[in-house]
């Protein structure tokens, strides 16, 4: 079962981001299991970097948009992973065993075509230009 990231009303937890935008930091409720918490906080940071992003949680997933979502954030703690599906065209990404994915046709939750696996501080770097990609594309 997934992790519930917002009753209604609720956020992650309450407590609004120290940054002022209004979000919620799930770092700080109960959504982010706790042995991922400082890989989804260098996650937030990296996908929060370009300039207006809207953070939104929802049930099962965070999406982080601009004018239309570019990530979706998933909590796989049974696997020891978050997965972030970008907006971005599989095709124009080599795809890599175990840390790419091409989602098409496949029900997932969240948008975007393309699903990240990041498990580590590594995978967040190896990451990083994709995400790039897909906020410029926004």
């Amino acid at each position: 079962m997934l992790p519930r990231l917002a009753e209604a009303g609720a956020g992650y937890g309450g407590r609004p981001r120290s940054d002022g935008s209004g979000g919620f930091f799930a770092a700080d409720g109960g959504a982010v299991p706790k042995f991922l918490r400082g890989l989804y906080a260098e996650l937030d940071e990296a996908l929060t970097a370009w300039g207006e992003v809207e953070v939104a949680s929802l049930r099962h997933y965070i999406a982080y948009r601009r004018l239309v979502n570019v990530a979706s954030v998933i909590f796989r703690p049974k696997h020891g992973a978050i997965l972030v599906h970008l907006r971005l065209d599989p095709d124009t990404v080599e795809l890599e065993e175990g840390f790419t994915r091409d989602m098409r046709g496949i029900g997932h939750l969240g948008t975007g075509d393309l699903e990240v696996r990041i498990v580590s501080a590594a995978d967040l770097e190896k990451a990083a230009p994709l995400i790039r990609r897909a906020f410029e594309a926004a």
